[in-house]
């Protein structure tokens, strides 16, 4: 689409991508994603504390397992590099004490043991898997803090600002290779080799991708302007692909055919860009108090998040250069800060970007259709996708 011609777009299909990449699945679902969205209900802080708790509950469900295998494939690795990846996890300090884990989300490893729960699997087998995908999840974060310069992460400083870049860097390359060595104990589960490489398989096609999708976030923060939907594919491979594979390769070890590894593959990946699009919003409007992030922390390091790529989509010529100008230093003052809030809101940016990701929560939902899953876990899984586009940390 040509620039001059980007005036206000308020229907636009936030999943113009996966019309070319997943036809098949789009075609059915092109009257959800185009849809206008339902007037969003005003939750009572009630309300959102239950639905919050009901997503804690089944993380921790599952939190013990993934941990309990975490710590069997690191904890008896002593020499280095191995303390520093412990540190990076949370459970050591830089001396190598032990301290009181955080806590974490642990999206992806519920994710997979839901999804191996949800066609009828035995989930504390798959185990193997959750901690493989939570390992893979971390070499990301570890690079990510070297490649964008991050001082902290979780409150503690990252690790190549305790050990220097390249020391961080060979962790995450060993952390990587872990996730590998993680997956393969399926077998002593009693998954058959096919099933295993079926895993592997898909396990790195996801890190393809996403290596992809960090090439583009790299290549786009340079960019003075970013076409949505080029962030759209750079954050389907940065987030959406991991999810994906979550609750793909969880289906596919609890059993389930062939058509619903793949219902439930695209399942995880429009939970994925809706728990996206939702972090940016947050990262611009988000409550300090719940986020731990000052809020427009995302602006001032001048960020082109969603809400920012939807205002270069629907702003004049004169809208963009302003807002391409204010982004330009990355370091925005209080006063930039603020011009650039009006700007976005004049333009709808924040309504718009929630909306899109309560259109993939649809998608997502629509994805579980006709699909025969255990009553409770669907259930269980409608709530994960909701919770995607509604949470508030």
């Amino acid at each position: 689409m040509r620039r001059d011609s980007r005036q206000r777009l308020p229907k636009l299909c936030i999943v113009g991508l996966s019309c070319v990449q997943d036809s098949a699945c789009t075609k059915r679902k092109c009257n959800i994603l185009m849809a206008p969205p339902s007037k969003r209900s005003r939750q009572s802080p009630a309300a959102r504390a239950s639905k919050e708790t009901d997503v804690k509950r089944l993380v921790n469900r599952y939190r013990s397992a993934t941990s309990d295998e975490l710590r069997a494939v690191l904890e008896k690795r002593t020499v280095l590099p191995y303390p520093l990846m412990r540190y990076h996890l949370g459970w050591e300090d830089r001396h190598g004490r032990s301290v009181k884990a955080r806590g974490g989300k642990l999206l992806r490893p519920t994710l997979c043991l839901l999804s191996c729960d949800a066609v009828g699997g035995d989930w504390r087998r798959a185990a193997p898997a959750a901690a493989a995908l939570e390992l893979l999840h971390n070499f990301t974060l570890i690079h990510d803090d070297v490649e964008d310069a991050s001082l902290h992460r979780h409150g503690r400083e990252t690790l190549w600002t305790l050990w220097g870049e390249a020391q961080a860097i060979n962790v995450g390359d060993g952390m990587f290779v872990l996730s590998h060595v993680t997956l393969l104990r399926l077998r002593e589960q009693g998954f058959s080799p096919e099933q295993v490489l079926q895993a592997v398989h898909m396990l790195d096609q996801a890190t393809l991708r996403l290596c992809e999708g960090q090439h583009r976030d790299l290549v786009y923060a340079d960019e003075r302007e970013i076409d949505l939907r080029d962030y759209l594919a750079m954050i389907e491979g940065k987030t959406a692909v991991l999810l994906a594979a979550s609750s793909g390769i969880g289906a596919l070890l609890g059993g389930g055919p062939g058509k619903v590894v793949q219902a439930l593959s695209d399942f995880g990946r429009h939970l994925g860009l809706a728990f996206q699009i939702r972090d940016d919003v947050l990262g611009i409007w988000g409550d300090t108090d719940e986020t731990g992030k000052p809020t427009g922390d995302d602006l001032r390091a001048g960020k082109k998040s969603y809400p920012v790529v939807v205002a270069f989509e629907r702003g004049s010529a004169q809208d963009r250069e302003a807002l391409a100008s204010l982004l330009a230093d990355g370091d925005l003052s209080d006063a930039a800060v603020r011009r650039a809030y009006k700007l976005l809101e004049r333009l709808d940016a924040r309504q718009e970007s929630e909306r899109a990701a309560q259109q993939h929560v649809e998608a997502a939902l629509a994805c579980l259709a006709g699909l025969t899953l255990r009553p409770q876990r669907l259930q269980e899984l409608e709530q994960l996708a909701h919770f995607a586009a509604q949470r508030h940390s």
